[in-house]
């Protein structure tokens, strides 16, 4: 790390300025709609998928202060937050994928530190040495596929499809659910002639599903025309493409703004649409299992892959009396990687500082003004954030508006330093 800054008398409340990163399913208008044009914006060429809020050192987001902006890994006397927050703007499907957990990312990272040491050159699998707990909270209605539907089920609307040509993938699913693994494996496993073949079944009985709801709304139930139409989306962006299979094998869920969904390691997902903030552990670690152009490692996949049912939930809400005070809700996920809490503000509300880790204010609509007790203060308008400097002394938030306030869980909170 650098020291670029020395002084140790750093304010509490330091405007964030987000960093950008484009992808090829991203949407750079859904995040205009939510930010405007902020300068940080200007010039980026291809689609934006994310904004990243955070220390991560693949893409740090930057500290104001004094007016200069410098990347947060820069500032020695700026403690690094152990989460990141992002803004997400899906416009096409991500990949099917899964993170891992702590244990299999020290190994795998471990590994292949070891390996680049040794020389070798393959694309890396972990990025990083931590896990990968994250939460989805819809900003604008979001649709995504997360957790695996129970082998019956699935058996049963794929068979309402394309009843003729599936028989190994529906004969693997009637084994019930104990058997949702070795399906999946199938399907990334089996030579490319057999996965045409099966994805060609689908397509032809989804192409004549979908003519006869064109025909009569009524012809066949609404899971079912939903099931029809994604097939012949993803088959049309992903053609021969394995993962298509796994993902028809997930829950496809639809989350209104202001729902949120926990994915745990291990739990296979892909969003399809929407713009959402996520929450997670600093880590850039993604096992993919296909539909992406992006480094596809099956082994990996599969080895990371919970392949129980379920595995999406879908997040709560607790009202905090005592921790936070008055107005605030907090998310309930059973990840110790981070804390998440939310309120509407119309007035002043109080921000405790329960940690002495920092942590993130992110303004979700409106506009807010965050005051320390050091009189340190910024302005936030929808999409802006601030980092909260560590400490122990509360903030005041003033205004009308919306937002987040996260930061780390007790297993991520490193000790205080000594006196």
């Amino acid at each position: 790390m650098s020291s670029q800054v020395v002084d140790t008398t750093v304010p509490t409340v330091l405007a964030l300025e987000g960093s950008a990163v484009a992808a090829d399913w991203g949407s750079t208008a859904l995040l205009r709609d939510l930010l405007g044009h902020p300068s940080w914006l200007e010039g980026v060429q291809d689609e934006v998928a994310e904004i990243w809020f955070g220390a991560h050192e693949r893409n740090p987001s930057s500290v104001i202060w004094a007016g200069v902006t410098r990347p947060v890994r820069d500032v020695d006397a700026i403690e690094d937050p152990t989460f990141l927050v992002k803004f997400i703007a899906v416009a096409a499907p991500l990949s099917v994928q899964v993170h891992p957990d702590d244990a299999t990312a020290a190994a795998g990272f471990a590994a292949e530190e070891a390996a680049a040491a040794r020389g070798a050159t393959d694309d890396r699998r972990f990025a990083d040495a931590s896990g990968k707990p994250e939460l989805l909270r819809a900003i604008t209605p979001m649709r995504v596929l997360c957790g695996l539907r129970s082998a019956g089920a699935s058996r049963d609307l794929l068979a309402r499809i394309a009843g003729i040509g599936l028989e190994l993938p529906l004969s693997l699913l009637a084994q019930g659910d104990a058997n949702l693994g070795t399906v999946i494996s199938v399907a990334l496993r089996s030579p490319q002639a057999q996965v045409d073949a099966w994805l060609a079944a689908l397509e032809e009985g989804a192409s004549v599903t979908v003519r006869a709801v064109e025909r009569d709304p009524h012809a066949v139930d609404a899971a079912t025309a939903r099931m029809a139409r994604l097939i012949l989306d993803l088959g049309a962006r992903h053609p021969g493409d394995a993962g298509v299979l796994v993902a028809l094998l997930l829950e496809d869920r639809d989350l209104s703004p202001g729902e949120s969904i926990y994915v745990a390691p291990g739990v296979p997902h892909a969003y399809l649409s929407g713009l959402g903030v996520e929450v997670m552990a600093s880590s850039d670690n993604v096992l993919r299992g296909g539909m992406t152009s992006k480094l596809v490692d099956v082994d990996a996949f599969l080895e990371v892959l919970d392949a129980s049912v379920g595995g999406g939930i879908r997040v709560g809400t607790l009202s905090q009396r005592v921790t936070d005070g008055p107005g605030w809700r907090r998310l309930l996920t059973p990840s110790e990687a981070f804390v998440i809490d939310e309120a509407m503000v119309d007035g002043a509300l109080r921000v405790e500082r329960t940690g002495t880790g920092p942590a993130i204010v992110l303004c979700l609509g409106g506009e807010l003004t965050v005051l320390a007790a050091d009189g340190s203060e910024a302005m936030l308008e929808r999409g802006a954030a601030v980092l909260l400097n560590r400490g122990l002394e509360p903030v005041e938030v003033r205004g009308s508006g919306e937002l987040l306030h996260v930061r780390a869980g007790q297993s991520h909170v490193p000790p205080a330093p000594a006196a």
